[in-house]
């Protein structure tokens, strides 16, 4: 378990139900490429990264920032969103740059992307969406 998955796991402790466990961690920004190549890599710092994890029945979001040589440990703020207050899941991107669109019932729509290289951020870098679209598909009703 690499150290940021240490610290998403340390956070998230006190917030799990009686057996309820984390199944797999990932990375998030909300970055946009173009901004980056834009300001010549000074956007980097700042906020708008995410420590992620996923549970059987919800996805927990651990806001942080990078600093000027790494990313921070550090909470910012959490928050999660229960798989049934999903209405759908768009995957998109190409290569190992990608995002999801998570769009909720209540009618905001989250956008986060994330880089499937990264694994020394989160260990379920590469399996992240295919694991959430699983999740949030085996927890929604189907209808008939």
């Amino acid at each position: 378990m690499h150290k940021y998955d240490e610290f998403a796991h340390a956070q998230l402790a006190p917030h799990l139900s009686a057996g309820e466990g984390i199944e797999l961690t990932g990375f998030l920004y909300t970055k946009s490429l173009k901004g980056v190549v834009l300001s010549g890599g000074l956007s980097l710092i700042g906020d708008g990264y995410y420590f992620a994890a996923l549970t059987p029945r919800r996805m927990f979001i651990i806001a942080t920032e990078m600093g000027i040589a790494s990313l921070k440990m550090e909470n910012k703020g959490m928050s999660e969103i229960l798989y049934t207050d999903i209405k759908s899941i768009k995957p998109s991107g190409f290569l190992n740059q990608k995002m999801i669109a998570i769009e909720l019932k209540d009618g905001k729509t989250l956008i986060f992307r994330l880089n499937t290289l990264a694994t020394h951020y989160a260990s379920g870098q590469k399996q992240f969406i295919e694991t959430l679209v699983q999740f949030v598909g085996a927890g929604s009703p189907r209808p008939n």
